[in-house]
């Protein structure tokens, strides 16, 4: 996707903080994209930029409930308390992690990066992998149907209910190829060049109905516009994941698979997913 994702507050951030209190002893872990083992907590052996710190850069301006306040050093929101919860696995203390700033599209674009890794939001793509490196997926946030409040959509079970309706989407996106792919509707797609194009046409009720990932459609239904709903999650439906950003070919990935390798062994990623990005209560699955 070519879309950034914004949300509000969902809840406190109890968490964001408590990485660094568990200390940085070295410890190993098996990345899941079966990249080589390596140890981790030892922040000497680490390909940096500058050595004995760990420069992590995201866009501006920052939106919950990845960040809080338009500020990603204040361990608060799902990625700012997951980048420091990296930098303890890795070895770092809270002081030695400095954050920067880089575009969302400058992130994936060719060529040196200023950082040594990126984190606001990007999916990681086989495109996007032809230029930048990626660690594991830190995140798959679910596709959802977001359509009018008083929507016949609403009343769809199943993903062949789907079809009927009038779809918008932005071009070259997980969303275009779910509605292509998937739920192929009767009706032709009316394709946009942005994300908020498609949505203004929902709005203004040229099309029925859109697909966002979770966090967008939570957004769109209940700060960005009146009168939309979310209609369920769509089955299979999860984006390409969210990757660490880094330059390409970068000798730091296997540490930072490993690093989330440990938190989600250790129960940490679940803990900062089911805070600060909860499915909302009766929300339906399509059936297929």
């Amino acid at each position: 996707m070519s879309t950034r994702r914004t949300f509000i507050q969902v809840s406190g951030g109890a968490l964001a903080g408590a990485a660094f209190a568990r200390g940085a002893g070295a410890q190993e872990a098996s990345p899941a994209s079966g990249t080589p083992e390596v140890a981790i907590g030892d922040i000497s052996v680490l390909p940096l930029r500058e050595p004995g710190k760990l420069i992590i850069h995201a866009d501006q301006p920052l939106y919950e409930p990845w960040f809080v306040d338009n500020d990603p050093s204040n361990g608060q929101g799902f990625e700012s308390a997951l980048a420091y919860a990296i930098a303890e696995r890795l070895g770092f203390t809270a002081d030695q992690v400095e954050w920067g700033y880089t575009s969302f599209n400058s992130s994936y674009a060719p060529g040196p990066k200023p950082f040594d890794f990126y984190i606001t939001e990007v999916s990681i793509t086989e495109d996007r992998a032809e230029a930048v490196g990626f660690s594991d997926s830190y995140y798959d946030d679910p596709l959802v149907v977001v359509t009018k409040a008083d929507s016949p959509v609403l009343e769809a079970t199943t993903i062949a209910e789907l079809k009927p309706f009038k779809w918008g989407t932005q071009v070259g996106t997980t969303f275009h190829s779910y509605l292509t792919d998937v739920i192929q509707p009767d009706q032709d797609i009316l394709v946009y060049d942005t994300n908020a194009d498609s949505l203004t046409a929902l709005d203004n009720g040229t099309v029925d109905a859109v697909i966002q990932t979770l966090q967008i459609g939570i957004f769109n239904v209940t700060i960005q516009f009146e009168g939309l709903a979310l209609g369920g999650i769509l089955p299979g439906g999860e984006g390409e994941g969210m990757g660490l950003v880094t330059e390409l070919g970068s000798e730091l990935i296997p540490y930072l698979n490993a690093a989330i390798a440990a938190l989600k062994a250790d129960g940490t990623h679940a803990a900062l997913v089911e805070e600060w990005l909860p499915i909302p209560p009766g929300l339906q699955t399509y059936a297929e």
